[in-house]
C-alpha cells in the first residue's frame, strides 16, 4: 500500500545540512578567540612574552579574515559557474584539513599561515551557502530560510565560546599548558570533514556545469597567490616592526586593491557590481561583520574584565551573545518575511532593528564605564545578540531580493568581500583600543557608531516592489 504521508520538503533537508555546516565552520574559526585569550592569561606559547598581547591576538584573528574575505568574490563566481554545492563541499573539506594542521603549529608565523589558509578555504562557503538558500527556498520563506540556516552560526559561536575554556583547562591538567592550546583545533577538525562529506551525499540539487575538479582547481588558482600576498604583507610588516593595527591596515589596503581590480575587470559587465542599491548594501554590511567579530572575538575578555569570574567563569555570560543569535536569526527572517508579505518590504525592518542595536551597544559602553553589575552586562549582551542577528538576516534577505538570480553567488561574494573588511579590522582595532585606554568602553562606543552609519547607508537604498526583478538599479 502506497504511503499517503506528505514527504519532507527538499529545502528543509538543505536547511538542516547547511545549518550543521555553519555550526562547524564557526566552531573552527571561533575557537581562535577563546584560545588566544586563554594563552594570554596563562602566558603560553607564542603569546607568552608579547608586549601588547591583546593587539597581537587581534592580528591573529584579523589574518584569518584576510584570507576569508579575499576568496569571497572569486568563490561566488566559481559557484555560479561550477555549482554552489560543489564549492560548499570543497570549502568544508579544506577547512577540516587546515584546522587540524593549526593544532600542530609551534610558531606564530606557522599558526598565522595556517589560519590564513583556513580562511581562504572557508571563504568559499558564505556566498554559495546564501545562494543555495535563495535558489532552493520559496520566496515567501526566503527570510526564514536565511535565518534558520544561520542559527548554525550562532550554535557554533556559542559552543566555541562556552566549551573552549573548560576544554583548555582539562587539557592543561592532563598534558600541560604548552600542549593544551592545540586540543580544540585537533578535536573539532574531524567532524568538519564528516559534515563536508554529508553535504556531498545528502544535498540533491541539479546544477549545470557542476565539477569538483574545476571548482577545486579554480579555488586553488585564486588562493595560492592570495596566500602569498597576505603572508608577504604580514611578514614585511613584522620585519619593519609595524604595530598590529598597521598590519591590519596593510591587509585592508590589499583587500581594497582586490575590490578595485574586480570593479575594473567586471564592473561594466556584471549587474552585481553596477547596481547602486547593491553597492550600498555591500558597504553597509561592513559594520555588521565588525560587530559580529568584536563580540565573537572579545566578548569573553569584556565579561571577564568587568567581573571577578576569570576566563572560564565568564564563558557562560559571554556565550549569551551566541545563544541570543540562535533566537535572533530566525526571528529576523520571520519579521522581514512578514513585513514583505504585508507590502512594506524589508528595508524598514532593517532600519528599525539596526537602530535598536546601535542604542543597545551604546548602553553597554556606558554601563561598562559606570561599573554596573554582571547581571545587567549579561542581559545587554543577550539583547545585543538578538537585535544583531535579526538585523543581519534582514540585511542578507534584502540583498537577495535586490540581486539578479543568475548572479546571486557573485553578489553575496562581493557582499562578504566588502563586509569582511570590518571583520579584519575589528579584532585588532578593538584590542589596540583596549591596550591604549585600559578599558573596553572606547571600542564599544566605536562599534555603536559604525552600526548607526549602516542605518544611514541603507536609508539610501531604493527597494523594488515585491515580485519585480531589480536588474540594474
Amino acid at each position: 500500500m502506497r504511503s499517503t504521508r506528505k514527504p519532507r520538503q527538499q529545502y528543509h533537508i538543505i536547511w538542516l545540512w547547511l545549518f550543521t555546516a555553519w555550526m562547524f565552520c564557526y566552531i573552527d574559526r571561533a575557537i581562535t578567540g577563546p584560545t588566544v585569550s586563554w594563552m594570554i592569561e596563562n602566558k603560553v606559547a607564542f603569546l607568552a612574552d608579547a608586549p601588547m598581547p591583546y593587539a597581537l591576538a587581534g592580528i591573529i584573528g584579523s589574518m584569518f579574515f584576510a584570507g576569508y574575505m579575499l576568496t569571497q568574490y572569486p568563490a561566488g563566481r566559481l559557484g555560479d559557474r561550477h555549482g554552489r554545492k560543489t564549492m560548499l563541499v570543497i570549502s568544508m573539506l579544506w577547512a577540516s584539513v587546515t584546522t587540524l594542521a593549526s593544532g600542530f603549529a609551534r610558531s606564530l608565523e606557522s599558526f598565522v599561515g595556517l589560519r590564513v589558509l583556513t580562511g581562504l578555504g572557508e571563504g568559499a562557503y558564505y556566498s554559495n551557502d546564501r545562494a543555495m538558500v535563495a535558489m532552493t527556498t520559496p520566496r515567501e520563506k526566503r527570510g526564514m530560510g536565511m535565518g534558520v540556516v544561520f542559527v548554525g552560526l550562532a550554535a557554533g559561536l556559542t559552543i566555541a565560546t562556552v566549551a573552549t575554556p573548560p576544554l583548555l583547562s582539562w587539557a592543561a591538567e592532563n598534558w600541560g599548558k604548552e600542549v593544551a592550546w592545540s586540543v580544540p583545533f585537533l578535536l573539532f577538525a574531524p567532524p568538519t570533514l564528516l559534515v563536508g562529506l554529508g553535504l556531498h551525499r545528502y544535498i540533491r540539487v541539479r546544477e549545470e556545469g557542476s565539477s569538483y575538479r574545476r571548482g577545486a582547481g579554480g579555488l586553488l588558482l585564486y588562493s595560492l597567490p592570495l596566500f602569498a600576498v597576505i603572508m608577504a604583507t604580514y611578514l614585511i610588516t613584522l620585519e619593519f616592526r609595524l604595530s598590529s593595527l598597521l598590519q591590519a591596515a596593510a591587509v585592508t589596503i590589499v583587500a581594497l586593491g582586490l575590490v578595485a581590480l574586480i570593479f575594473r575587470v567586471r564592473g561594466t559587465s556584471s549587474p552585481a557590481l553596477r547596481s547602486r542599491n547593491l553597492l550600498l548594501m555591500y558597504i553597509s554590511a561592513v559594520p555588521i561583520l565588525y560587530t559580529l567579530w568584536f563580540f565573537g572575538f572579545w566578548a569573553l575578555m569584556v565579561v571577564a574584565e568587568s567581573s571577578n569570574l576569570g576566563i572560564s567563569g565568564a564563558a557562560v555570560y559571554a556565550g549569551l551573545f551566541g545563544v541570543a543569535n540562535a533566537i535572533g536569526y530566525p526571528l529576523g527572517g520571520w519579521l522581514c518575511d512578514r513585513s514583505s508579505a504585508q507590502g512594506r518590504g524589508r528595508k524598514g525592518m532593517y532600519i528599525m532593528l539596526a537602530s535598536g542595536l546601535a542604542a543597545a551597544i551604546g548602553m553597554l559602553a556606558l554601563s561598562m564605564a559606570a561599573g554596573v553589575g554582571l547581571l545587567w552586562t549579561g542581559s545587554l549582551l543577550f539583547l545585543i545578540g538578538v537585535l544583531f542577528s535579526a538585523m543581519q538576516t534582514t540585511h542578507m534577505t534584502l540583498t537577495s531580493d535586490l540581486a539578479p538570480p543568475e548572479n546571486l553567488g557573485e553578489a553575496f561574494g562581493m557582499w562578504n568581500l566588502v563586509a569582511e573588511i570590518g571583520a579584519v579590522i575589528s579584532p585588532v582595532l578593538s584590542g589596540t583600543l583596549r591596550d591604549l585606554t585600559g578599558s573596553w568602553t572606547a571600542a564599544i562606543l566605536l562599534d555603536a557608531g559604525l552600526v548607526f552609519a549602516s542605518v544611514l547607508l541603507v536609508l539610501l537604498v531604493r527597494e523594488p516592489r515585491q515580485g519585480r526583478n531589480p536588474g540594474i538599479s
